[in-house]
């Protein structure tokens, strides 16, 4: 029985990941299901002036201000997408890890020049800002876009809940969160999940949770790792219980 891949993240991130997964995961279907989209938000440009420096947590933040920012300019990345974007962009790139702990570490090591921006989405899973204040390094928040909620057509539901075997990444809390809005708090039998990190599984209620795996790293490489796993080991061993995750 092949497992149906579904992607949830915007297009087009959910193109892209389906792409690294058809070359590492074992056969499957795939359904791609947006939960949101990526929608640029005004803000003031000045706020860029005088930058020493990005913080940047998500790729979809560098369109929003590439060309508003001097060629070269250092960008601090959390994960290797991030800084993939920001390369091509022409920032100068130093990665931060994986997640937002990790780049607070590293921030606080380095103690680069500031002021440092983080352009970020309105929806933030952490204030960067206000954990590095106290600290001395010099960060300051603009959103610059926004990730609109996108609601399923009942088509899209309904294959979810009829699907034997559904395989899904979780990329973030607010994912957790509107994926089981979408199936109306209902976890269907065939429903595995991998979400990136604990903090994104502790979003999901307990029926959700017993079904969920975490990725063994909180970044891509390491979400394609976990979906290979369960993908591989449930074809080997008939669909099974997921490992619960802990509390």
């Amino acid at each position: 029985m092949r497992p149906l891949l579904l992607l949830t993240r915007p297009d087009p991130q959910a193109q892209r990941f389906a792409q690294l997964a058809a070359g590492v995961c074992p056969a499957h279907d795939l359904l791609i299901a947006p939960l949101s989209k990526i929608k640029a938000v005004p803000f003031e440009a000045s706020v860029l002036e005088g930058a020493k420096g990005l913080v940047l947590t998500s790729a979809n933040a560098v369109p929003m201000v590439a060309e508003l920012c001097q060629p070269g300019l250092p960008a601090w990345c959390v994960g290797p997408a991030t800084a993939k974007a920001a390369r091509a962009a022409g920032f100068t790139v130093h990665e931060g890890g994986g997640d937002a702990g990790t780049l607070i570490d590293v921030l606080v090591k380095a103690r680069p020049a500031g002021p440092l921006i983080h352009p970020h989405g309105v929806h933030v899973a952490r204030d960067l800002a206000a954990a590095l204040r106290p600290t001395g390094v010099d960060l300051r928040s603009v959103a610059v876009y926004e990730a609109q909620g996108l609601d399923w057509p009942q088509a899209t539901r309904n294959a979810v809940i009829a699907a034997p075997w559904v395989i899904a990444p979780l990329f973030s809390p607010r994912t957790a969160q509107r994926i089981v809005q979408q199936l109306e708090g209902v976890c269907p039998d065939g429903l595995r999940l991998v979400a990136i990190s604990e903090a994104c599984a502790a979003r999901l209620p307990e029926t959700f949770r017993a079904c969920t795996t975490i990725a063994q790293t909180p970044d891509s490489q390491g979400m394609l790792r976990g979906l290979a796993a369960e993908m591989s080991q449930n074809s080997k061993d008939g669909l099974r219980q997921a490992r619960p995750v802990d509390k």
